[in-house]
């Protein structure tokens, strides 16, 4: 594929963001999530996780995010996009196509 035509698959805008490393003044860490990036993602449908293996009925979703290569992104960072929650499960490095970055993720619930 093409710069020009992996340009065009980037439809969706989506917020990378990290588990917050805070902690309050007695020293508890602080529940919560800190901004990596916002930028265009393509995301493609992936199957379904593990859950689907019992048939449970509320297997979740797994996905196949895209970005441009950027620094920063890490396994176990969330993506927000639009109401649905995923979290990045698996960088995925492509040896050909050097500017972008694959992730693997799971939908996860809230």
């Amino acid at each position: 594929m093409r710069s020009g035509e992996f340009a065009g698959t980037l439809c969706e805008r989506i917020l990378i963001e990290q588990p917050s490393m805070q902690r309050d003044p007695s020293g508890l860490p602080l529940v919560g999530w800190v901004s990596v990036c916002t930028c265009s993602a393509s995301i493609v449908p992936d199957g379904v996780g593990p859950q689907s293996q019992g048939e449970a009925p509320s297997a979740m979703q797994r996905f196949r995010v895209t970005i441009r290569r950027r620094d920063g992104i890490a396994i176990d960072q969330r993506i927000s996009w639009g109401a649905r929650r995923l979290m990045v499960r698996q960088l995925l490095d492509d040896r050909v196509a050097k500017d972008r970055i694959s992730m693997r993720c799971d939908e996860v619930r809230g």
